[in-house]
């Protein structure tokens, strides 16, 4: 088995080996993932965090050994919870993983805390969205619930309909609590969007960028569109 180390700030995770194919993740400086399959310029990986696959470059690939695998996973880590923090002469985003604790880092921790996600979900306000984005170049709705949890201390899985299947179900809007996960479904009823509650009546979620809305029992409401944007489905509790 191959393994490799992401030793860039941002890594593009493409559905298929081409340039032009649709961005499905992104790798955050010091991911490792697996390797699976490769043709002559690209290599189709697994990312180790969340098990997410998808195609990089080859010129983007920093291979390690089982050995070097074993000492990563054995050392003590900080998570970045900065929207971006200068580290070995590169910008590195939210999220991503040091083997030091600076300035802009805190302890990598299995402890979940509501109050670090809701401070880490401000932290990224006025982010891009961008489809399949993971950073604060860019991101999409539940990378954005992901990465958050993931510095307050919760393992999510990248996808929103993934994350759904986590968390204890709350009966209704009136018993959510800060830091609670809402989910929102299309017409076909199939979960598309998700976002982390401030209160019982606002949100906080990328779309169009990582921005703050009014919630109620129907769904998002865009004040500055005068419509409700998203459908509302279900609230998850993160324990």
């Amino acid at each position: 088995m191959r393994y490799g180390i992401c030793k860039l700030s941002v890594v593009p995770m493409r559905k298929e080996a081409s340039h032009t194919s649709e961005l499905v993740s992104e790798l955050l400086f010091n991911d490792i993932y697996q390797i699976i399959d490769e043709n002559e310029e690209w290599l189709k990986i697994q990312c180790m965090y969340d098990s997410y696959e998808g195609w990089i470059r080859k010129l983007q690939h920093n291979e390690i050994t089982g050995d070097e695998l074993k000492d990563y996973i054995s050392k003590d880590k900080y998570i970045v919870n900065v929207p971006a923090l200068h580290y070995e002469n590169m910008i590195i985003s939210f999220g991503s993983k040091v083997f030091q604790n600076t300035e802009g880092t805190i302890p990598l921790s299995k402890n979940y805390d509501s109050d670090v996600l809701i401070e880490s979900a401000f932290k990224m306000t006025n982010t891009p969205y961008r489809w399949g984005g993971k950073s604060i170049m860019g991101i999409d709705c539940s990378a954005f619930v992901q990465l958050c949890a993931k510095v307050a201390g919760y393992k999510l899985p990248r996808d929103a309909s993934q994350q759904y299947d986590f968390g204890e179900t709350i009966n209704c809007l009136s018993e959510a609590l800060p830091g609670d996960i809402a989910f929102f479904e299309n017409k076909e009823h199939r979960v598309v969007h998700v976002g982390i509650l401030l209160s019982k009546n606002i949100i906080i979620h990328a779309s169009g960028k990582v921005r703050i809305d009014a919630i109620d029992e129907i769904g998002i409401f865009n004040n500055e569109l005068n419509t409700h944007t998203h459908h509302l489905c279900k609230i998850k509790r993160l324990k």
